[in-house]
């Protein structure tokens, strides 16, 4: 594993720090999500223990996950099932999220907010339990920073070339649309004719 820089090692300063730079996605951009909820009964309550990368520590509220490629929303979701979309997710949901009013966001893939933070690439695709910890302390502390930042912005591990990662923290910018995957066919048929895909049900 490789080693991780003395900016995961250290604590976040109170202050936001010289050089990290926020910037505004203009209303129109769209993201993708699939998981098991219909966004009408999304929970937005945190965990009292962070489970994945941009989990605030403080647990004060809940961050979800979109992608700003379908594919990619889809290869993020399955890639731990090889690509397999099981016959129990029929039901999960398709999620499409437009932004509709000016979000800032931290956009962690460039040079500037890395070497402000001293850290590296590891920050958005990085395993080790440093680099874990120090995602999840930088959720509190860029909300601290700007108390209106709307979402973290971060490399892809799996589509790097094509779409980016975004860690939102509620859907107050968004206007929502869900579709069931079952009647997402067209979807799920060009994942499987053309992005390896597997769908466990029949498709019709």
């Amino acid at each position: 594993m490789p080693e991780v820089l003395a900016g995961y090692r250290q604590p976040l300063p109170e202050s936001r720090p010289a050089g990290l730079r926020s910037r505004t996605v203009k209303p129109g951009l769209t993201l993708w999500r699939v998981e098991a909820a219909n966004p009408k009964s999304w929970d937005w309550q945190g965990f009292p223990q962070p489970r994945y990368r941009f989990h605030p520590q403080s647990g004060a509220y809940r961050t979800r996950y979109a992608g700003t490629d379908l594919v990619g929303a889809f290869r993020e979701r399955y890639r731990g099932s090889g690509l397999v979309v099981p016959a129990d997710h029929v039901g999960h949901f398709l999620v499409q999220m437009t932004v509709r009013r000016p979000m800032r966001v931290l956009d962690l893939r460039t040079e500037l907010n890395l070497d402000a933070l001293g850290v590296d690439d590891q920050i958005s695709t990085g395993q080790h339990d440093a680099v874990w910890d120090t995602c999840q302390r930088l959720v509190d502390a860029a909300r601290r920073w700007w108390p209106d930042l709307g979402a973290i912005v971060y490399r892809s591990r799996t589509t790097p070339e094509r779409s980016a990662n975004y860690a939102i923290f509620s859907q107050h910018h968004f206007r929502m649309r869900a579709w069931p995957l079952s009647e997402r066919t067209d979807v799920l048929t060009e994942l499987v004719l053309h992005q390896g895909f597997t769908a466990d049900w029949p498709l019709r």
